[in-house]
């Protein structure tokens, strides 16, 4: 495998599945972000104490299950195919898993909500997890055909690996509420579930779509990928090590090593998109970019509060559990959705365009990418949702409120906002002329991602 970064390929190709199929995940997650923000208002004076708590449950599984793997599921759809150049094995079986997942989705989130722990939550669980081998299945089947393989291929084999445990974790622990059979610690398999599910899927996908997506839109190339083969590494080591030794009476000084190495991994990761970014031929950052470079550095400073968690031992519970709250609400809306928000700001454009207008460049108007969502609106929501974030953050470390209210508002602000241009996306028209010149870049594919 080459260690030398390249630009080439494009977001969408004629193995592209159809983006009708990939449209349902992508619109059903930014429903489930606006949902989420409106309960985070509703339930502002919720989020404190223990995270073991049905609403806190609820909350974090609309977040986890409904905008975030959803939005994978659909990114992964459109990209797998592009970027390994294979065929997507079965479209039937992605609109199947879609129907299936979204009623597990429902179901479990509801369970929590209410805290039915009986066959309620036993069968949602089971409806997500027939969902997410429908999904396993179909991608891996695909990969089964992939003749050259890159950086982001070998981090997706990981992730699916590890929403496989995942699953497996979720669907046991979910049973055990209800018909208990378990034994040892709950919450210590619950933790369990939470690093292999954030680690081990969300991240290391995120991870590994990077490679492809940064490089794409900032028009890098020239740099090495040592720093993500080294990333790689070091998170699975520490991961796996985290997972083996948590069951097991030891010496805790071998937990902390195993945490310390997904800590250097992820500090390898963002010196991998440093690398990136040095050396792009796009110095202008847009409104996509700005999203993710503060996502990214979200990320970093959760990465240190998690490893202050991990190592500190703390003499007054209220301070532990407000900063575990912290860190995964950093994790989840400062790191994720921020960086998601940011993306899809230069993904879905594209997308839409390609699909709808590319077959009529030369024959009648069409937009450019930048005219089918309006700019200005999206740095008024992300001033919105990054101060509603940094609100937020403090709010739920120092117990506040009031402060929490206002900043949830604000960032259910940005959400409704960043939702209204997500549809002019959709429903752009060609009204707008582009001059031969124009035309003529919109047409290359490397020249269209801006």
């Amino acid at each position: 495998m080459s260690v030398i970064g390249e630009t080439s390929g494009s977001l969408a190709s004629k193995m592209s599945p159809s983006f009708r199929m990939v449209s349902k995940y992508f619109i059903t997650s930014i429903v489930f972000f606006i949902l989420l923000n409106i309960l985070l208002v509703l339930e502002y004076n919720n989020i404190h104490g223990h995270y073991f708590q049905p609403i806190l449950l609820a909350l974090v599984h609309i977040t986890t299950l409904g905008w975030i793997t959803m939005i994978i599921f659909g990114a992964m759809f459109q990209l797998v195919p592009v970027v390994l150049e294979v065929k997507l094995f079965s479209e039937k079986l992605g609109e199947i898993q879609f129907w299936i997942y979204l009623a597990g989705v429902i179901g479990l989130v509801t369970a929590f909500w209410s805290f039915d722990t009986g066959l309620h939550m036993a069968v949602s669980a089971s409806l997500l997890v027939v969902a997410i081998l429908i999904f396993i299945f179909n991608i891996s089947a695909s990969m089964a055909k992939v003749k050259k393989w890159n950086i982001t291929g070998i981090y997706l084999i990981a992730a699916l690996f590890y929403l496989l445990s995942t699953a497996a974790a979720g669907i046991l622990m979910a049973i055990n509420l209800g018909y208990p059979f378990i034994q040892g610690d709950h919450l210590q398999y619950l933790k369990l579930h939470v690093d292999v599910a954030f680690i081990g899927w969300v991240l290391i996908v995120i991870m590994g779509v990077s490679y492809k997506l940064i490089p794409m839109f900032s028009l890098s190339h020239g740099y090495s990928q040592k720093s993500s083969v080294f990333a790689f590494i070091l998170v699975n080591t520490g991961l796996l090590g985290i997972t083996t030794v948590m069951h097991y009476k030891i010496i805790p000084y071998i937990y902390y090593f195993f945490t310390a190495l997904i800590g250097l991994g992820i500090l390898f990761f963002l010196h991998q998109i440093y690398l990136i970014l040095k050396r792009r031929l796009r110095k202008k950052f847009d409104i996509g970019m700005k999203h993710s470079i503060i996502a990214f550095s979200v990320l970093l400073l959760d990465t240190i509060l998690g490893l202050f968690l991990v190592m500190y031992s703390f003499n007054d519970l209220t301070i532990e559990l407000n900063l575990i709250l912290l860190y995964g609400f950093m994790s989840l809306i400062g790191f994720f959705s921020i960086l998601t928000v940011g993306q899809l700001y230069k993904i879905l454009p594209f997308l839409v365009w390609y699909h709808k207008f590319s077959s009529k460049v030369g024959k009648e108007p069409v937009p450019l990418l930048k005219e089918m969502f309006n700019e200005k609106l999206a740095k008024i929501e992300m001033y919105f949702l990054v101060a509603g974030f940094t609100g937020g953050a403090i709010g739920i470390a120092l117990y506040i409120d009031t402060l929490m209210l206002i900043s949830f508002i604000l960032m259910l602000t940005g959400t409704l906002i960043f939702a209204y241009n997500m549809y002019s996306i959709y429903t752009a028209k060609g009204k707008l002329t582009a001059a031969p010149a124009q035309i003529d870049v919109v047409k290359n594919d490397k020249e269209a991602v801006r």
